[in-house]
């Protein structure tokens, strides 16, 4: 016999490495998780742009009647009546905004302000969107007109802005 126990012995074999797939049962529910996630912020980015496709509407034509204003296309009565046009469409048939839907003079210029958080409707040039608009020597800013408007379309929200409306009525 051999007096060296230890030589007999065969080397030891690693055993083989760990296959990728299939993954283990936490690696399935992680992807789960993350599709789920993924589903749902893809269906409320959908929402989102289909709520807001109103406003970037309005916000384009008063984009294109800026554009006109520089190439004096139209007169002072006839751009605040497509501003007041651009508004009402907004707040009343696509926002739902219906109290907004009979308010004209006054009213119509408060809810406005309270709408935009701002006095430019009822005491600056928004006010050519009142019964000013219907006077026989009717003259306005157009620039300030357009730019008012544009802010007040810049700080709706397409469901935020009747509950402000609500809350200050």
């Amino acid at each position: 016999m051999n007096a060296d126990p230890l030589a007999t012995l065969r080397d030891i074999y690693l055993p083989a490495a760990p296959q990728w797939w299939p993954p283990a049962p936490g690696w399935w529910l992680l992807a789960l998780l993350l599709l789920a996630i993924l589903y749902w912020i893809a269906r409320w980015a959908r929402a989102y742009w289909h709520a807001t496709r109103p406003i970037r509407a309005a916000k384009r034509i008063v984009d294109a009647l800026i554009e006109d204003e520089r190439n004096s296309t139209t007169d002072d009565v006839m751009l605040a009546n497509q501003c007041n046009e651009v508004l009402k469409r907004l707040l009343v048939v696509a926002l739902g905004i219906t109290q907004l839907s009979k308010a004209s003079g006054d009213d119509w210029l408060t809810a406005l302000d309270q709408l935009g958080g701002c006095s430019d409707f009822s005491q600056g040039p928004g006010q050519a969107l009142g019964e000013a608009r219907f006077a026989p020597d009717f003259a306005t800013d157009r620039r300030a007109l357009l730019g008012c408007v544009k802010r007040l379309l810049a700080k709706i929200h397409h469901s935020k802005s009747r509950l402000r409306l609500e809350a200050s009525l």
